[in-house]
């Protein structure tokens, strides 16, 4: 699909730099400061706001999944534990574990668990750590790999912790061509499993 590998300017336009934009536009919307600031002054709707601004900057969560996100934001005590609990997944020196736990009870009250949602902001803001979770294609991309990531449909740390150790797997694997981060890790995931 990409001959020229994670450098081409084909694998760059199609795969990359709509995700590196995301990125860009969380740093700017969901930084760290801004959070705390809008945190400190109570505007957990605007957080809300921005937060769905980042969703919808790419094709990654499925639009009934962006729907069923804002739906669950529509309640004003959602937006404030949703805000909340955004900040502390993304930007808390806390255990990662115990910070996607508690994300996940969130998105749950709010009928919005799924696995895209739940991982979509840390790899966006963080690409160099953490890795989205689209449950068929990362399914797929494990079974060609012979990887287990302990995969179940429900929100679990267990799968996230499985998924994480795959992508870094990957990450290594593929060193001779250049990946940047999990953008790139992601990307080839999708690219092994296209017929998905």
């Amino acid at each position: 699909m990409f001959p020229q590998g994670f450098q081409g300017k084909k694998y760059t336009g199609q795969e990359r730099d709509y995700k590196i934009k995301a990125h860009q536009m969380a740093q700017e919307l969901i930084s760290e400061t801004e959070l705390k600031r809008l945190l400190a002054e109570g505007k957990y709707e605007e957080i809300c706001r921005r937060a769905l601004r980042v969703a919808n900057a790419t094709n990654l969560i499925f639009p009934n999944e962006k729907m069923a996100l804002k739906d669950g934001l529509e309640d004003p005590p959602a937006r404030t534990e949703f805000s909340s609990a955004l900040h502390e997944l993304l930007y808390s020196p806390g255990s990662f574990k115990d910070r996607f736990e508690k994300f996940a009870r969130m998105l749950e009250s709010i009928r919005a668990n799924k696995w895209t949602t739940a991982t979509y902001f840390p790899f966006i803001v963080h690409p160099d750590q953490y890795m989205f979770v689209k449950p068929t294609i990362t399914q797929k991309a494990a079974e060609l790999s012979a990887f287990e990531i302990n995969y179940r449909p429900e929100l679990n740390w267990l799968t996230y912790e499985s998924v994480l150790k795959f992508s870094n797997y990957l990450r290594a694997e593929l060193v001779e061509l250049k990946p940047r981060d999990m953008i790139d890790v992601q990307s080839f995931m999708w690219c092994i499993a296209p017929e998905i």
